[in-house]
């Protein structure tokens, strides 16, 4: 089976009712996901099955060292500018609002219309993270 995008991995879990939080995982640099309780990189977990996904623990560092790369992504996830904050946290509330339209919809063509929108925003939201 191929490897699936970050996006596609996180729009699952928004659809399966997961949180995406304004933090980022130290080691891939993408956002941190409340699901069933549990505090984790959806996308991580995904690529590493082999990892149990328990939460992490509030002030904990990793036991491992990220690399310089994952250490920059998250260093520029967390120094946002107050705009691209605010924009950040709209495009989430916003997928949100499509992942929940996505559960409410008979419409298959609505449904479809809303899924790519939550990738597309998911995509921006990367993209304004990395920035």
């Amino acid at each position: 089976m191929p490897e699936r995008k970050d996006d596609e991995i996180m729009a699952e879990y928004l659809l399966k009712g997961g949180k995406m939080l304004d933090k980022a995982c130290p080691t891939c640099g993408c956002p941190l996901f409340e699901y069933k309780k549990k505090t984790f990189c959806v996308v991580c977990a995904e690529k590493k099955p082999v990892l149990e996904t328990a939460p992490l623990p509030p002030a904990a560092a990793p036991a491992k060292k990220a690399s310089p790369v994952a250490e920059e992504a998250a260093h520029r996830s967390t120094s946002l500018t107050p705009e691209a904050e605010m924009l950040s946290k709209e495009l989430s509330g916003t997928i949100v609002v499509l992942c929940q339209r996505i559960k409410n919809d008979g419409d298959p063509d609505n449904c479809l219309a809303f899924m790519d929108a939550v990738k597309i925003g998911t995509e921006a939201l990367l993209n304004l993270r990395q920035l």
